[in-house]
């Protein structure tokens, strides 16, 4: 299949491999949203405030969401990865980099809460996350480090299936069932895990569809269709969220919703992408490059906040809101003082791999 004249910003899967860092940026934001945000209307009088106030915890309260766009992504990388080095590199350029930041996040930790060795050891090695509780500490990277493990499996059967759609169906169908036979079996907080299995299965296939289907053509019914479902997607998280409603499963953790996030969401930030760099080329890269900083320290991010902002969020805030600070400007320095950190804590794991790798690519000069 020719695709030298393939137009990119009419392939909506190619719009959303393009703008990868954008989403992570967007992602990782988010989360910190979820995580760190403080409200700035408070006590609205007014019917526009109150509606703005609502808005405002909304968006907050459904910023986990996050969570599934880095898995979506993790999920399509994954399918160049594989195919670029030998499995044993693929493992180790995989957990490499995530595990380092992960380590020294723990150390921080173990120092500021006064872990014991035992507890460091057991936080940091994943047992924790398995035989305690996976929320104990830093529950995405066990997780995503899960993924990574399993997925050369799943990926050697998916790339020999002849038709890739039906074998998605067929695993989430799996996955559907299991978790009706398990609901009542497996400990509640693993469906933390169990749950995004979805997820990254979608982006396993949208990862096959960048690669594959470079001729398809998205047009204006697509993204009809795409607003309608993220439009359906809100709805049900306000249901969810607000309302205590769930379908199927009691302990589906918002399942049905997100996996309606993860086939709407990314093609309609991605398409908005592609029309503001087309009619205003010069704005559109300054967005791209801005959220692109923040998607490359995504786990960073993530990181320095359940490491450091955990302990010290609270006299960060009031310490700058003694200054008669608004809410608002609270956010953006709490923010500011997390990107920081999470850039050095990027930086030094970046530096520290440069010097391991040193003495060996100067035996293949």
């Amino acid at each position: 299949m020719s695709t030298e004249n393939t137009d990119i910003s009419k392939n909506g899967f190619l719009l959303i491999s393009k703008y990868r860092a954008v989403l992570m940026g967007i992602a990782a934001i988010w989360i910190h949203v979820y995580h760190a945000w403080i409200h700035t209307i408070i006590n609205p009088t007014t019917g526009f405030g109150i509606a703005m106030s609502n808005v405002e915890n909304f968006i907050a309260l459904i910023g986990n969401c996050g969570v599934d766009i880095f898995l979506l992504m993790s999920g399509m990388g994954l399918t160049y990865a594989i195919k670029k080095d030998p499995l044993p590199k693929f493992y180790f350029r995989r957990i490499r980099r995530v595990y380092l930041p992960f380590l020294i996040a723990g150390i921080v930790s173990a120092v500021l809460e006064k872990w014991s060795f035992a507890t460091f050891l057991s936080n940091v090695s994943g047992y924790s996350f398995y035989a305690v509780d996976v929320n104990q500490y830093c529950w995405f990277v066990p997780a995503i480090i899960t993924f990574y493990l399993f997925f050369p499996l799943y990926f050697m059967v998916f790339e020999k299936v002849k038709n890739k759609t039906v074998c998605t169906a067929f695993v989430l169908l799996v996955w559907l069932l299991l978790s009706l036979v398990l609901k009542n079996v497996m400990r509640i907080d693993l469906f933390a895990l169990f749950n995004r299995i979805p997820i990254f299965l979608i982006g396993i296939f949208f990862g096959h569809m960048v690669q594959n289907r470079k001729d398809m053509v998205f047009k204006a019914w697509h993204y009809i269709l795409l607003s309608l479902v993220f439009i359906a997607r809100l709805f049900l998280l306000y249901l969810y969220k607000v309302k205590n409603f769930s379908i199927v499963l009691v302990q589906e953790k918002l399942v049905v919703p997100n996996v309606l996030f993860a086939v709407s969401f990314p093609f309609l930030v991605a398409k908005l992408m592609d029309l503001i760099e087309r009619r205003l080329p010069k704005t559109g890269r300054v967005i791209a490059k801005v959220l692109g900083f923040w998607g490359m320290i995504s786990l960073e991010i993530y990181l320095v906040y359940t490491c450091f902002l955990v302990t010290f969020f609270t006299p960060i805030v009031l310490t700058i809101r003694s200054f008669g600070t608004p809410p608002f400007v609270i956010n953006l320095a709490v923010f500011a003082i997390t990107s920081l950190l999470a850039w050095v804590l990027y930086m030094a794991c970046m530096y520290f791999w440069k010097l391991v790798e040193l003495p060996f690519r100067k035996k293949n000069i």
